[in-house]
């Protein structure tokens, strides 16, 4: 162990070292135009108290320094598609807009975000991101984001309940999971109830399926024994083998601040389904006991459970959605571009784990884990030593670069995830209020996607 003021300094060293190696690869001069004399444009974010901090404290002043005639008025604002809708109806949209790819692709479809390749002259510039954040920033052969991270959910696990290792298929890992309840502790803590799709859709695939005929394109594969397996796979693991506590659903049940992460970072269940976004409070919460690892193979089919790979992207609104100038599109390439260099991915990473979608970045961090020397100034703050840490993101990076599955960018993802055609309602009324079948949700959500309805469907009423 080391102190947290070595640490962070070893960190700062590092990083800036990587930096160093990586901001070749950004060419701001891509961008048509030059930088304007003097504009003014509105960014709106949604990050977290983690991400803030780098991003005002960091982030935000390098950029000023680097392009003093462009301000950013920024706005703190919940990922709301619809909010930005609103807003796009009067031209007052934010010229700069981060969002998830599925909202985004959303946007795009309805005119409201622009290409980026018609704003960014050098087509290569697009081959710096890795190929999944790419499909899913992207429609045909338009780019509608820049994506800024990559993540995929995976297994956090306490390494005290798992002192020989945690098992890599369900057959074995429940055998764990058996015994661990035994002693008072929940094997897993995961709200089915109250899943967001995102989560969800990791399951399918051990099951033979995804949410799409062609993983990404084509007709809703959904009302399927496939799907219904899925569903039975965690309804038995809750309330006939009682591995899985029975968290019910709504909010504040999943993620590092709901219930889920309350059990498991007190050491009330040793499994917790999370992604990088929430390693920070893990590590404060577990320190050298937290251990990740990809989701298990389902020693039923031989086939693993594949989560959604994804990112967050720097999205630029067309004039009719923002009213912008010539200048201010121009000035809002820019920052979007520089929201996804390298060297910003990277300090976004070292203060919050989020893992860069630029692929030199990403490379950097993957060789460093290989090799026990990547300490973030987050795990440094936390006495974690470089080897201690290391392997904590090696299992993080086993899934992100293994078993994944694109994430589809087609405007039927955003019924998929979001409002009322999440899984929230059909997975609540069967999980938790047990008032309807695993084959009406199949159907429910089959019907409901494909319809791109507003409207509960009645099966599920």
């Amino acid at each position: 162990m080391k102190s947290s003021i070595i640490g962070v300094i070893i960190a700062v060293v590092v990083i800036v070292i990587i930096i160093a190696v990586v901001a070749a690869t950004y060419h701001p001069s891509s961008v048509k135009v030059t930088t304007p004399s003097s504009v003014t444009i509105t960014y709106w974010q949604a990050y977290s108290p983690e991400e803030s901090a780098v991003f005002y404290g960091k982030i935000l002043p390098m950029f000023e320094r680097a392009y003093p005639n462009i301000k950013v008025e920024v706005t703190n604002v919940s990922l709301s598609t619809p909010n930005f809708e609103t807003d796009a109806a009067s031209h007052k949209a934010p010229n700069v807009y981060y969002d998830s790819s599925n909202d985004e692709g959303l946007l795009y479809a309805g005119g409201f975000i622009v290409n980026l390749k018609n704003y960014i002259s050098n087509a290569s510039y697009f081959n710096q991101f890795t190929s999944g954040t790419v499909a899913a920033e992207s429609s045909g052969n338009a780019m509608f984001g820049l994506p800024v991270n990559e993540n995929s959910i995976l297994m956090y696990y306490n390494k005290k309940f798992f002192p020989n290792g945690i098992a890599n298929n369900t057959n074995a890992l429940i055998s764990q999971l058996q015994a661990i309840n035994k002693t008072g502790v929940w094997g897993i803590a995961y709200g089915m109830g109250a899943d967001y799709g995102y989560r969800f859709a990791a399951w399918l695939p051990g099951f033979g399926t995804y949410i799409f005929a062609g993983k990404t394109t084509g007709a809703v594969t959904l009302n399927n024994s496939a799907m219904i397996n899925a569903l039975e796979f965690w309804y038995n693991l809750t309330y006939v083998d009682h591995i899985n506590a029975p968290l019910g659903s709504g909010s504040g049940v999943a993620g590092a601040g709901g219930l889920e992460g309350s059990l498991f970072e007190s050491g009330k269940a040793a499994v917790i389904f999370d992604g990088p976004w929430d390693l920070v409070p893990y590590v404060k919460a577990l320190g050298s006991n937290l251990g990740t690892a990809p989701l298990p193979q389902l020693s039923s089919t031989g086939l693993y459970f594949a989560p959604l790979i994804g990112s967050e992207g720097i999205a630029v609104s067309s004039t009719a959605a923002s009213g912008a100038t010539a200048a201010q599109l121009n000035a809002s390439t820019i920052f979007a571009q520089f929201l996804a260099s390298p060297q910003v991915e990277l300090l976004m990473y070292n203060g919050t784990g989020d893992l860069p979608s630029d692929s030199a970045a990403l490379n950097s961090l993957i060789s460093d884990a290989n090799i026990n020397t990547l300490d973030p100034a987050f795990a440094a703050a936390e006495n974690l030593t470089a080897t201690e840490f290391s392997p904590i993101e090696k299992g993080i990076l086993e899934q992100e670069n293994g078993h994944t599955s694109p994430t589809p960018s087609t405007p039927q993802m955003n019924y998929w995830y979001s409002g009322v055609a999440d899984a929230h309602a059909e997975l609540g009324l069967y999980y938790t209020n047990r008032t309807i079948t695993a084959p009406d949700v199949a159907a429910c959500l089959q019907a409901f996607i494909s319809s791109n309805s507003t409207n509960v469907l009645g099966v599920c009423s």
